[in-house]
């Protein structure tokens, strides 16, 4: 009899597979993240509705102002309309920044795409290390040859966080001004509305890309035409964007103050009031960050690290100090093998050179001050205090003197008459005069007429509030009278 032999097959899996949880928009993926060019929240936004066929209105007032209200616990009233969400006219630059309005948009976008890294689109990892004071431009801006070398490539239209950056004045690619006018309808535009589209004119909905005059080679430009300083600011700032999401900048506001500190005490002694004039910013400021007080603006920090020759990443990241012969930056290998830097020694022939120099300085005029003395030695001023204390204490004096003269002529004939005009005008319209911001320093020295200009014209806003009253009371006796009469 045949005998049959059964024959095992693998065995089948029934169950089904785990489903990963879906998201509610597509899991659109940011531009540029961990590059120079990162995009910003705004673009992303903007393409997150062309790819969902809706206008960033609907977006915005459909699915994210829902997430947003539960977050706040707030009525369906107030958010009727995209002002209420993403700012009115061109607070919406915040939506970019490191403020509420980026948090709660990061949030809410992340949670309806499934996303875990849209909040490197905005500023936010930044918030524990520049001042959100003047860091955004209210209005968009754009490079035309960026928006037409993208379209001629078949690449994606976006708009690179960069550009939003108000210090940013040129593309660092083409370096080509940025612009913030349509060349169509010569309009400004909001960073965002319900018609925005990447490279289009939110007013006139013309294209905004061009080609450039003349072939661009990405990173170059003439030297001749080039600016240092903006160089500086662009490479710098692009960098801060790359690493902000590399996790390598310091988190903790007590980090940065450490690193002021240590400029402070190290190269400067503890002299704040040195360390300022050399850098060119207020000593005030300068307290206030090295104290923890205030973060420091975006444009000062690079100002700071400019003039001491160093990377805006070197600084944040590495224990940097400057040299004081040489103006060159230096590794420190360890907090513990640091040391105090001493004044450069100077033999007796530059000894006796600079005296006579100094000499020389207190015959000129009109005087010049002690840095632009020391700029023409290339010597700190530290160094020339050292060495000829009571030379560069009369240079200080003669300089100061002058410049007190100098406010006296160019001021106060200024002020005098504006006390003999009339109608007397305010302090402020003649601060405004003189090419001020404010009248602290009018008051600083020049107080007697600033007060007496302020006064006068307090009396005749008074006066003139009196004329009025009793004008408009006349005609309502007046006109009674009329009534009572007909």
């Amino acid at each position: 009899m045949e005998q049959f032999q059964l024959t095992l097959y693998p065995s089948w899996d029934v169950q089904k597979p785990a489903i990963p949880p879906r998201s509610r928009f597509y899991h659109l993926e940011p531009i540029g993240v961990g590059t120079p060019y990162t995009e910003s929240l705004t673009s992303y936004l903007i393409r997150l509705a062309q790819e969902h066929c809706v206008n960033v209105s609907q977006l915005i007032l459909a699915e994210i102002a829902p997430l947003i209200r539960r977050e706040k616990d707030l009525s369906f009233a107030q958010f009727e309309s995209i002002s209420k969400v993403c700012g009115t006219d061109r607070d919406r630059t915040a939506i970019n920044g490191m403020g509420l309005t980026a948090t709660h948009l990061v949030m809410a976008l992340e949670a309806l795409t499934s996303r875990k890294d849209l909040h490197f689109l905005t500023l936010l990892p930044l918030a524990e290390i520049v001042s959100k004071r003047g860091l955004l431009r209210p209005i968009r801006a754009w490079c035309p040859i960026c928006y037409q070398e993208w379209l001629n490539t078949d690449q994606t239209i976006y708009e690179p966080l960069l550009w939003s950056i108000k210090i940013i004045e040129e593309c660092p690619s083409h370096h080509h001004r940025l612009l913030s006018k349509c060349p169509y309808c010569h309009q400004q535009q909001l960073v965002l509305c319900r018609n925005s589209r990447p490279g289009y004119c939110n007013k006139c909905g013309h294209w905004l890309g061009k080609r450039p005059s003349k072939k661009a080679v990405p990173g170059l430009r003439e030297a001749e035409t080039f600016d240092n300083h903006l160089s500086y600011i662009l490479h710098n700032i692009g960098e801060l964007i790359r690493l902000a999401s590399s996790h390598k900048l310091p988190r903790e506001g007590y980090r940065l103050q450490q690193i002021f500190s240590r400029y402070i005490h190290q190269v400067y002694g503890g002299n704040v009031t040195a360390l300022s004039r050399f850098v060119g910013i207020n000593v005030t400021t300068l307290s206030c960050w090295y104290q923890d007080a205030t973060l420091p603006q975006l444009d000062k920090l690079l100002q700071f690290t400019e003039r001491l020759q160093i990377s805006l990443l070197n600084f944040l990241t590495e224990e940097v100090l400057v040299d004081d012969g040489l103006n060159q930056a230096i590794i420190l290998p360890s907090p513990a093998s640091q040391t105090r830097k001493h004044l450069r020694r100077l033999d007796l022939e530059k000894l006796q050179v600079i005296q006579l120099v100094l000499q020389q300085v207190l015959q000129e005029y009109p005087p010049p001050s002690l840095q632009d003395v020391a700029r023409r030695l290339n010597y700190r001023p530290l160094v020339l205090q050292h060495h000829f204390s009571n030379l560069c204490s009369q240079i200080q004096l003669n300089h100061a003197a002058y410049r007190k003269l100098e406010r006296q002529q160019r001021i106060q004939p200024v002020l005098e008459a504006a006390l003999e005009e009339f109608p007397p005008p305010s302090l402020l319209e003649v601060v405004r005069r003189l090419g001020y911001k404010n009248n602290s320093y009018l008051y600083t020295y020049f107080p007697s007429l600033s007060h007496q200009i302020a006064g006068r014209y307090k009396d005749y806003v008074k006066a003139c509030g009196l004329e009025e009253k009793n004008r408009i009371s006349q005609e309502i006796q007046t006109i009674a009278l009329q009534i009572h009469l007909h």
